[in-house]
């Protein structure tokens, strides 16, 4: 009789069950990083808008007040104020606040003016 070399049922079962466990681990990994890239993805997007909006504001005259609307999906709020400065400029505070799929930042600039010329 011919001794049978192989691997047992226990050793089977060993390795399909280290196996399992590696694979449960690959794929946690996995979707925590598309759970991290759709994060990512919604901040680039609520970023770009807010320097859309920062850009459209150009070299027009500024007013003091706050502003609101609705730019391509993502709510924005704009707050400007006049901070103090020399005689002959105008400087001002921007605080935009741009929203969307339950995601919120708060974006500042100061932008200086001349007074009495209009660009």
């Amino acid at each position: 009789m011919k001794h049978v070399r192989g691997f047992t049922l226990l050793e089977m079962l060993a390795a399909l069950t280290v196996l399992a466990l590696c694979a449960a681990a690959a794929l946690g990994g996995f979707a925590q990083g598309a759970r991290a890239l759709q994060q990512s993805q919604g901040s680039d997007r609520l970023s770009l808008a807010a320097r859309s909006l920062f850009e459209a504001l150009g070299e027009g005259a500024l007013q003091p007040g706050q502003q609101q609307g609705i730019w391509d999906g993502v709510e924005w709020t704009l707050q400007v104020r006049r901070e103090p400065t020399a005689p002959g400029l105008a400087l001002y505070r921007l605080e935009l606040s741009v929203a969307a799929q339950g995601r919120q930042q708060i974006f500042s600039s100061l932008r200086v003016r001349t007074q009495g010329v209009r660009p």
